[in-house]
């Protein structure tokens, strides 16, 4: 069983790189290394600005696949977390007809005979400005990152059970 924990985002957008940020702390926090635990499991951690059809070359390979990304709603508080399957990501195309979305890329991948993730969650991170140029967490998103990084451990120790 190989999980990928995939942080989207982009570093140079402010509170849109939480992923980015979550994912390093976890590559950092997660101690068992997969031999020293025995588990069949392997965990893998990526950092990735790609979207849509581009994410194919990191995801195959992999059965399980744990996002950590922003996500843009009316009225957005800052770091508020929502835990969403694949069914709750919306299966349409993007502001760009270029755009793909998650749940049509693993559909194109399967088509094609690819190995994708046949479990993915997504751990989906409220955030005011996603637009604002500069590096760097805003202070509500850095005082969130605890809380993020225990949903996505959340999720896996989930995954671990099943």
């Amino acid at each position: 069983m190989r999980t990928l924990v995939l942080g989207l985002g982009n570093d140079l957008y402010g509170d849109d790189g939480v992923g980015l940020h979550a994912v390093r702390r976890l590559k950092e926090q997660w101690a068992p290394s997969n031999e020293e635990s025995g588990e069949s499991r392997r965990i893998d951690f990526a950092e990735c600005s790609l979207s849509g059809l581009a994410l194919l070359d990191v995801i195959v390979g992999y059965d399980e696949l744990l996002i950590i990304d922003t996500i843009i709603k009316a009225d957005p508080e800052t770091g508020r977390i929502r835990l969403l399957e694949a069914a709750d990501v919306r299966d349409l195309p993007g502001p760009s007809p270029h755009y793909v979305s998650i749940p049509q890329t693993l559909t194109i991948g399967r088509q094609l005979g690819l190995r994708v993730p046949s479990r993915m969650k997504i751990v989906a991170v409220e955030a005011q400005d996603i637009y604002r140029l500069g590096e760097g967490l805003s202070e509500g998103m850095s005082r969130s990152l605890p809380a993020v990084i225990a949903a996505a451990k959340g999720v896996l120790d989930e995954w671990k059970t099943v």
